[in-house]
Formats: structure tokens, sequence, C-alpha cells
């Protein structure tokens, strides 16, 4: 069960207001959390692990094609992949072009004021072991939110 988070309107209004919620649903669920971590000359995000499992996280407001982009720059270094969207029906041919990819979908849902998983992420085959741990090197170096 997600945790409520403060966002009233129909859609989150601003990024900063969908990662609040995010960071809210991920602790609940037992992730932990880092946010705006780097990769690959970018950042992420959202970088959620739990157990020996890394889970990258774009999160947009609006522009998911942006977002599907963006998460090709992760494919190396992340078991799963997600794109959060503040919305909380996404148009059916977005969640497909995820979906194809492999990577997860969270909505932004108004009526609960939170958000819940619309798609859940596939195992990422694609992991490039050699910089899973480079990358996860430099990770030790970065605080978990909460």
């Amino acid at each position: 069960m997600s945790k409520v988070c403060k966002a009233t309107a129909r859609n989150a209004r601003s990024e900063f207001e969908l990662m609040e919620c995010l960071l809210s649903f991920l602790g609940s669920q037992g992730y932990r959390v880092r946010v705006e971590v780097p990769n690959l000359c970018q950042s992420a995000d959202i970088v959620a692990t739990r157990g020996r499992w890394v889970t990258f996280i774009e999160a947009k407001v609006r522009d998911w094609r942006r977002a599907l982009a963006q998460c090709e720059a992760h494919v190396h270094v992340a078991d799963y992949i997600c794109i959060a969207i503040g919305t909380h029906k996404p148009r059916d041919s977005s969640i497909r072009l995820a979906t194809d990819r492999g990577y997860g979908v969270i909505g932004f849902d108004s009526g609960g004021n939170a958000c819940r998983w619309l798609m859940e992420p596939r195992l990422n085959r694609d992991l490039w072991l050699p910089e899973r741990r480079r990358w996860a090197r430099n990770l030790r170096e970065i605080q978990h939110v909460g």
C-alpha cells in the first residue's frame, strides 16, 4: 500500500511534487532511495535499491519522450528501469513504448494522492558488469534520502 503525499491537483503540478510522492511510495515498499545520482555524464532522478537490486527512475510531469531517452543511459548499470509520470493515466501508446523496452511505469494517482505501479519493470538483460561495478563504487559516496 502506498503512502499518501501532499498533492491535490488531478496531475502532479511539478516534478518536485512528483518526486516527493515517489520518495514516500518507494520508501513504503522497502527501497533505499538516492536522488540525482550521476551516471554517464547525466543524472538519474532516483536510484532505488532493495537488496542487491538497483532500480533507476526518471520522473517527468509531462515529457514522456525525454524520459525514454534518459532511460537509455541507464541500461548498462540498472537491474530495473522505470519512468514515473505525473498523471494517473498516461496514453496507452506511451505505456507501450516503455514496456516494449522493459521499463516500468509509475503513475501519480490523484484520487489517493499517491503513486502506484501502472506497469512493473522487467529485469534488464543488457547490464554490463564492468560498468556496473565502476558505477557502484561511486554510489557509495552518495547519501540515502530519509
